[in-house]
């Protein structure tokens, strides 16, 4: 994005106010408007659009049902969203600022009501500085802080939020994977699968225990494209922190590898822009092949195949091939599960059943997914006894179907249609 002048900010603004009046004279009824609070030049950057996004989202939320009309504007001045709303003035007053005051990135939020009388209504308490913490107004008309700190403090609540944001959707993607049932051969709702050390309450715990590296992945990209060692070290520390978690029992170590991939590449991506996919390929490519006795490496050893760091040298295809099928059936699971089942060469499946194995469970899931949607659940039931009664358990898919989830509901930073 590029800097805009002060006219186009006195332009933004204008058309703003003409935008509210027409909906005052056509709906009478109080207005929510929503704009991101952001000094200096340049108003737009991955993350300012990334809380905005969420702020909508929880506006459309928490408006369910009383929206009248919703008008959204995306320019280089700023996205903005107004609602008219079904709604008391003071009761929308009171919505506004608890959203600007329940975190601290809300101390970025622009949230006016406006009053069927055209007035905006007023705080009942000032807002606070971003530098120090005193009331803002006085600091804003004596200048009190330079441009500098108060684009720093900014920087420092944005980031803060997307690590928070974009690794609370990367543990929900683990639980969300987990959870879908059936799957074939894997822990889900109904068993464990062809496992007799896992269960769901176990990849529960140690999805959750990967918490806290999601969010240094993501502050990791945000703060520099050359983060791979640090990436690296922070890798093996959940790996350390997954197996306290789940007694000496690896759940997540392949997922711990692709997602923290991704998301420092789309932290890069936040920041800097760019492919998330060229990015995550690059992280990769800096990476040292880690010493690795997982019984995936044992397969991919024996029967040359690709493994994880091929998939992420490539730029994940079988994960994006996972999200444009998720996007495709409007976030729909068994398709994309389906769809990796038959096509991904699992290593998991190739250290379980050898090629044999794998051939089985590709066969059946290409037939599934041929077959009618209705009759997905039960074919994947039987193949799920089958796979049980194989001790086959395609866990590199279930990874992929994780990132895929991931991918999916991150597709606002990254995808550009």
């Amino acid at each position: 994005m590029r800097e805009i002048t002060l006219q186009e900010v006195l332009d933004a603004r204008e058309a703003r106010a003409a935008a509210q009046r027409q909906l005052l004279d056509r709906y009478r009824h109080p207005l929510l408007c929503l704009t991101m609070n952001i000094a200096g030049p340049l108003k737009r950057w991955g993350t300012v659009d990334l809380v905005f996004r969420a702020a909508e989202t929880e506006l459309d939320r928490r408006l369910q049902g009383r929206v009248l009309k919703k008008c959204k504007t995306d320019a280089a001045t700023g996205l903005e969203g107004i609602w008219a709303c079904d709604i008391p003035a003071p009761e929308l007053k009171e919505l506004a600022i608890e959203l600007e005051t329940r975190n601290s990135v809300g101390r970025l939020y622009d949230l006016d009501v406006i009053g069927t009388d055209g007035i905006k209504l007023s705080r009942p308490t000032p807002r606070t500085c971003l530098v120090c913490g005193g009331p803002a107004t006085p600091c804003a008309r004596s200048r009190a802080h330079g441009l500098d700190a108060i684009l720093a403090a900014t920087h420092a609540l944005l980031n803060d939020f997307a690590a928070d944001y974009l690794a609370e959707t990367a543990v929900q993607a683990l639980i969300d994977e987990v959870e879908l049932t059936p799957k074939p051969g894997l822990v889900d709702q109904h068993n464990n699968g062809a496992h007799r050390d896992m269960d769901l309450l176990l990849f529960h715990r140690s999805a959750k225990a990967l918490a806290p590296y999601f969010r240094e992945a993501v502050s990791l990209g945000l703060t520099s494209d050359d983060c791979m060692p640090a990436l690296q070290q922070a890798g093996l520390r959940a790996e350390q922190a997954m197996l306290v978690a789940t007694d000496g029992i690896n759940t997540h170590k392949g997922a711990i590898y692709a997602l923290g991939l991704v998301l420092a590449a789309l932290g890069g991506v936040l920041a800097r822009d760019g492919d998330v996919f060229a990015r995550a390929a690059a992280l990769a490519a800096a990476g040292l092949p880690a010493s690795d006795t997982t019984h995936g490496a044992q397969a991919k050893a024996k029967y040359h195949a690709g493994g994880a760091r091929a998939e992420a040298l490539s730029g994940f295809p079988h994960g994006r091939m996972a999200w444009a099928v998720l996007r495709e059936h409007s976030g729909n699971p068994f398709p994309a599960l389906l769809t990796l089942l038959s096509q991904v060469v699992d290593t998991n499946l190739l250290y379980r059943g050898g090629p044999e194995g794998l051939s089985f469970v590709q066969r059946e899931a290409a037939a599934i997914l041929a077959g009618p949607p209705d009759q997905y659940v039960p074919r994947l039931e039987e193949l799920d006894n089958a796979c049980i009664a194989r001790n086959l358990s395609p866990g590199g898919s279930a990874d992929l179907l994780a990132l895929g989830l991931l991918l999916y509901r991150t597709e606002s930073i990254w995808y550009t249609a």
